[in-house]
């Protein structure tokens, strides 16, 4: 029997690995500040919109990206809700459906959370250069495009091309935090 796999499978197992133990320490930090895995998801989420002047998200649009399913995301919004941290406003365009805002309550805790992401993205990218980030970035972002047939903008890191990761990675680690990597 042959062990070697093919390079793509191995490299697929270990982008499962790398993103399953951030989002593990992401969430060990979040329940810091009181919040869990599927409460910061869905902050992360509406802000992330809001912050790029996306249309706000819908519950239907919500569920496909966190890869719930539709009744158990709405569960979630309604706690969420009922502690005043997401606010459901009719949809101009579908009057079936609702967007999803923030609430001047969850704005702290995005804050806080971002603050929280940005430390462990920071930990996680000690050692590793602008420029590898570049690199990474531009071949996933191309694997996803593959996948879903959707091409986004791709986010490069490097300031000036010399960069090293050891006294750049906090403050870079925020800037991806504020552009919403970290989730």
């Amino acid at each position: 029997m042959d062990n070697n796999q093919p390079p793509a499978k191995g490299l697929g197992l270990l982008i499962h690995d790398v993103s399953r133990l951030l989002r593990r320490r992401i969430d060990q930090q979040a329940q810091t500040i009181g919040l869990t895995s599927a409460q910061w998801r869905v902050l992360s989420s509406v802000a992330r919109a809001e912050m790029r002047n996306d249309e706000p998200l819908n519950q239907a649009m919500l569920a496909d990206q966190m890869d719930m399913e539709p009744i158990t995301l709405s569960r979630l919004i309604d706690r969420m809700e009922q502690a005043t941290l997401i606010e459901r406003r009719p949809d101009p365009t579908d009057r079936r459906a609702h967007r999803l805002y923030l609430t001047e309550n969850a704005r702290p805790l995005v804050a806080k959370f971002r603050a929280v992401a940005g430390n462990c993205i920071g930990d996680a990218f000690t050692g590793v250069t602008d420029d590898e980030m570049d690199m990474v970035s531009e071949v996933l972002a191309r694997v996803r495009t593959n996948l879903t047939g959707k091409s986004e903008t791709v986010v490069t890191f490097a300031k000036n091309g010399h960069s090293t990761s050891e006294d750049r990675a906090p403050a870079r680690a925020k800037s991806h935090a504020k552009q919403g990597i970290a989730t």
